[in-house]
């Protein structure tokens, strides 16, 4: 088993924040598609109006699941290892509601990968992977290249979930998961650095991925 990191939800170049209150709950809000919306995409009118949205990971879909473009996209190829009975867990920037403090990285959610759908670059036609964005993206532009060999994990339902609250990754627990392998730089705060560091999506294993789950752990038990 390995647990891969992965950075999702709107940042620091949306004018959307995602919402982090006072007992810990958030909202986290989805990045906006560049194409104009097209059924089936979907639309979130309350947070970006009349823009598409790119919904993932959808952790309250029927199944749970999370696509990304592991074949293209640099910062994802590590996803090319997730098998199932992997654990992706995913980590945003939340910004404390009404202004009152810094925005900060907490770990807001998790997938167990149950199945895996590699290099889509055609319509797979109707299964679990119908409400995933990438393939409404793609269906919506009916044009070939639109189908550009993203993957789509399906996630267990049983542990795939937003967390009910928020857990804090700061300076201590990115040490403490990366051993130190962090170079924290003058001139660069620790939202910058976390947020650079975790850009690319991590495949953590050994005592990295046990640390991680620890902290998952230690925080659910003073939920």
């Amino acid at each position: 088993m390995a647990v891969f990191l992965a950075n999702v939800g709107v940042n620091a170049a949306h004018r959307v924040r995602s919402p982090l209150f006072a007992d810990g709950s958030f909202v986290l809000h989805p990045i906006p598609e560049r194409e104009p919306w097209a059924p089936p995409m979907r639309r979130l009118p309350h947070v970006w109006g009349d823009r598409a949205v790119h919904l993932d990971p959808d952790l309250d879909g029927e199944p749970p699941t999370y696509g990304d473009n592991c074949r293209t996209a640099g910062r994802a190829f590590s996803l090319r290892q997730a098998a199932p009975g992997d654990l992706v867990v995913f980590i945003a920037r939340l910004h404390p509601d009404g202004g009152d403090g810094p925005p900060g990285f907490f770990l807001v959610g998790s997938l167990l990968v149950a199945e895996v759908k590699p290099d889509v670059i055609a319509d797979p036609g109707p299964g679990w992977w119908d409400g995933n964005a990438h393939v409404r993206r793609a269906r919506a532009a009916r044009a070939a290249g639109a189908w550009n060999s993203f993957w789509v994990f399906r996630g267990s339902p049983d542990r795939s979930r937003l967390f009910a609250r928020a857990v804090p990754f700061r300076r201590g627990e990115a040490d403490r998961v990366f051993d130190r392998a962090i170079l924290w730089r003058d001139g660069r705060t620790e939202l910058q650095t976390i947020g650079s560091c975790t850009r690319a999506v991590r495949r953590l294993t050994g005592a990295a991925e046990r640390r991680l789950l620890e902290l998952l752990q230690r925080a659910a038990a003073h939920a």
